[in-house]
């Protein structure tokens, strides 16, 4: 075992959050519980400056070590002067020194395990070069003892990451944002917060949302989707323990809308549950997405609002990996929105008895623009025109559209059924 991590947990929060634990089980003292054979152990590198020992030599040693066992484990992480209640992270790369001893280890010995202990991401550019990564945040005081647990097979984990990690601290959300200045920052990434941010982007990550494996494997059949009177959706589908020891699985359901009106990431966690399975076994797994989940909150009213369409529902084991998918069409059970002088013209049109009606008032007004394709194609012509306020009309519309008219008209479209 190497890494001081491994004899000094990193188990909880710094600051007002520190608490004095009834016991502290180490995952040195747990791992040689539970070990037939012997457990070397070199610290690797230095917690604080008064440790002792020069950083060459504890990597030398822990090298040393490494090539002489069967498995070498790793402790690496972040220590109280990296994250605290306080101040914020700089950059989420794991300290130089920590870095230069897991290439040192790879190196004697690439049979590695690398455990981390950390309140909140890390760069992981070490991810391709060990076959297996465990991620131990902050364990609490019992914490060495479940890192035995999982290590040696006596568990089998099931915890899934929720939050993404990124590839480099640049393709996070608040990267140009935060910490801001003057005391001010700017929360630049609106509703793409998350692993919506990195979907929408399409950008690389070390492990995306949702992600996480087991000792065991599933495979996913088929999902069905049911809308009930009250617009929920019940999603199912069979989920199979296609391993060799039991299991758990975090099925995951993920929703979009395409051509949603509004803007939206590129899917949505909107529910999930968790299955068990022994090996062979197959399973159904259900979810419910409730109505008001698919709701967004409309500016226009100032209230949620679910906006009609036919939903993609993507059954995943994460935000990258799809299983299954299937469409549900939601019907529109909210009152439409009342028109006003700050509606778009390409909204009047689309209504089927104002429409036609501005159209017939606008007959005249129209014809002074036949000289207009000379500058734009008529396609573009009609898109440009579709996003212009009402009240524009009122310049543009001439002697035809006077506000009395286009009052008439907009309590002809708020007073007519859109259907």
């Amino acid at each position: 075992m190497i890494g001081a991590f491994a004899e000094q947990p990193r188990y909880q929060g710094a600051g007002s959050s520190r608490i004095n634990p009834t016991r502290l089980d180490t995952a040195l003292a747990e791992i040689r519980a539970l070990a037939s054979g012997e457990v070397s152990y070199s610290p690797g590198f230095r917690l604080t400056p008064e440790s002792v020992g020069p950083a060459e030599e504890l990597r030398r040693d822990a090298a040393e070590a490494a090539s002489q066992a069967e498995v070498a484990v790793v402790f690496l992480g972040l220590g109280d002067d990296a994250e605290s209640e306080g101040f914020d992270r700089t950059g989420i790369d794991l300290s130089a020194d920590q870095l230069a001893l897991l290439d040192d280890v790879l190196a004697a010995n690439p049979s590695t395990v690398v455990v981390l202990s950390n309140g909140a991401v890390v760069a992981l550019p070490f991810a391709d070069r060990v076959p297996a990564i465990l991620e131990a945040w902050l364990g609490g005081q019992a914490g060495g003892g479940g890192v035995a647990d999982v290590l040696f097979g006596r568990v089998n984990p099931s915890g899934r990451l929720t939050e993404t990690i990124p590839k480099r601290l640049a393709d996070s959300p608040a990267y140009l944002d935060f910490p801001g200045e003057h005391g001010h920052v700017r929360y630049g990434e609106g509703i793409f917060v998350g692993y919506r941010w990195y979907d929408a982007r399409e950008l690389e990550v070390a492990f995306p949302f949702g992600h996480g494996l087991s000792y065991t494997t599933f495979s996913y059949g088929q999902a069905s989707a049911a809308l009930d009177e009250d617009g929920n959706i019940t999603v199912r589908l069979p989920v199979t323990n296609t391993g060799a020891v039991a299991g758990r699985e975090v099925v995951q359901a993920y929703v979009s809308l395409p051509g949603s009106a509004v803007q939206r990431p590129p899917r949505e966690l909107k529910g999930f549950v968790v299955v068990e399975a022994e090996p062979g076994q197959t399973v159904e797994a259900e979810m419910l997405i409730r109505r008001e989940d698919l709701a967004y909150w409309d500016l226009r009213i100032d209230r949620w609002r679910v906006e009609a369409g036919t939903y993609r529902i993507d059954v995943a084991a994460s935000s990258r990996d799809i299983r299954s998918s299937v469409e549900v069409v939601v019907p529109d059970g909210d009152a439409p929105i009342p028109l006003n002088w700050d509606s778009t013209l390409g909204e009047l049109m689309a209504h089927p008895v104002a429409g036609p009606a501005l159209a017939q008032a606008m007959a005249g007004a129209l014809e002074g623009f036949a000289g207009a394709g000379d500058l734009m194609p008529a396609g573009a012509m009609a898109q440009m025109a579709g996003s212009l306020p009402l009240r524009a009309l009122l310049t543009l519309g001439g002697d035809a559209v006077t506000p009395e008219t286009l009052n008439q008209l907009i309590v002809l479209a708020n007073g007519s059924p859109r259907k």
